[in-house]
């Protein structure tokens, strides 16, 4: 799975990312707070079989940082 890939499987499952970029610094989206977090680690396990913690998640600066956390090879 490639990173434009993961992203757009976020997108679709998280509407606060739609017009995102890898670039995009997670504080300037508006929505982004402890409910956002959840919907990220809910996202990962559900559709990656991953268990990422909300401390990995706030450790990330932009949505690059968080597609990071999604190994390649899913």
């Amino acid at each position: 799975m490639t990173s434009s890939e993961k992203l757009q499987a976020l997108q679709a499952d998280i509407d606060l990312f739609v017009g995102a970029t890898a670039e995009t610094r997670l504080e300037s989206l508006p929505s982004w707070g402890s409910l956002a977090v959840l919907l990220v680690i809910l996202h990962c396990e559900t559709k990656h079989g991953l268990a990422v913690t909300s401390a990995q998640i706030r450790g990330c600066a932009t949505v690059g940082d968080v597609l990071q956390l999604i190994p390649e090879r899913l």
